[in-house]
């Protein structure tokens, strides 16, 4: 019996050890807004163009197997979702409609006036539409639902160099809800004369913009559930990176 028990346990801690794997994800300058699968034979493309403040024309293009749908939004105000929900309709030249959205990437407050570019997928491919990161001032990275299984799952860590100025708000979402945030005071100001091996006496001090986050969690139970973890700057955002790691 005393046998049996202790491979039992042999065998648990085994299982365990297999299960916990670290993952590191991460994404430089390349956050998702949505995503598109092309459900047709031939390809498919989406052309951005126009973004800007409230007042912007979005010119949306999507061209499915050789059709192209033009969607024009005069309100940069438009949300995420509700451009989703055109891009759904969108047909190729025999008025059928393949496309699927997965709009999870962004939140429901997220709007149209931050996306620029153009994107292609072959056929049962992805494609995924980024944000302008100058524009929308964050970087974001999305966890889609299921991507490390359909049981739960711990974020141990968030590291990031989101480079930009003003100060630094992080958050994560989790189907859309925020269920963690702090926030990094930018910029700071560092008296040259307290470095190291300085030689400098003066009294001007020196403004960093830099903000390097290390942010340890112990986040379990996320599940199938999307997630987002954003790092926003509040008046620039230059270029960046953002990871996460997944126990």
């Amino acid at each position: 019996m005393k046998k049996l028990i202790a491979l039992i346990a042999i065998t648990c801690l085994m299982v365990g050890s297999s299960i916990a794997q670290v993952v590191m994800s991460k994404v430089e300058d390349a956050s998702v807004a949505y995503r598109v699968l092309n459900g047709y034979a031939g390809t498919l493309t989406i052309v951005v163009s126009g973004p800007g403040g409230a007042d912007s024309v979005s010119t949306n293009v999507v061209t499915c197997d050789g059709n192209a749908n033009t969607l024009v939004v005069t309100n940069g105000t438009t949300t995420i979702s509700e451009l989703v929900g055109r891009i759904t309709a969108c047909t190729n030249a025999a008025g059928a409609n393949s496309l699927t959205v997965d709009s999870d990437a962004s939140l429901a407050t997220d709007t149209i006036a931050q996306l620029n570019g153009t994107y292609t997928a072959v056929a049962g491919k992805w494609l995924e539409v980024l944000w302008d990161t100058s524009a929308a001032l964050h970087y974001d990275l999305y966890i889609k639902g299921g991507q490390y299984g359909s049981g739960s799952y711990k974020l141990a860590k968030v590291t990031a160099y989101p480079g930009g100025t003003g100060n630094v708000t992080m958050s994560i979402y989790q189907s859309g809800v925020l269920i963690a945030r702090q926030v990094y005071t930018s910029p700071v100001y560092v008296n040259p004369a307290t470095w190291i091996n300085s030689t400098d006496s003066t009294n001007t001090y020196g403004v960093v913009n830099d903000v390097t986050i290390d942010w340890p969690l112990n986040i379990r139970s996320l599940g199938a559930q999307p997630v987002i973890i954003r790092a926003a700057r509040a008046t620039t955002a230059t270029t960046g990176v953002i990871a996460a790691i997944i126990e």
